[in-house]
């Protein structure tokens, strides 16, 4: 396999809880990251906060994580 596709696909994993994060939570996490230095300010940052099984229906297949994603709202 050539380097580039290994790049290309290559995606991180984590195991997901399905705990509802408290607002308060959620917005100071939020915060922090809008905040956060990028390298220079020229990387774009993209959040998506999905609370319902439905908002990750909109999203799936648009990444090759999304059936790891759908097992945190089953």
């Amino acid at each position: 396999m050539e380097f580039t596709d290994v790049v290309k696909k290559r995606y991180s994993c984590k195991r997901y809880s399905d705990r509802v994060v408290e607002e308060d939570k959620l917005q100071a996490i939020l915060e922090a990251g809008r905040v956060a230095p990028t390298a220079k300010n020229l990387q774009e940052q993209h959040v998506y906060v999905l609370r319902s099984a439905e908002a990750l229906e909109k999203l799936d297949g648009l990444t090759p994580a999304a059936t790891a994603l759908r097992r945190s709202f089953s």
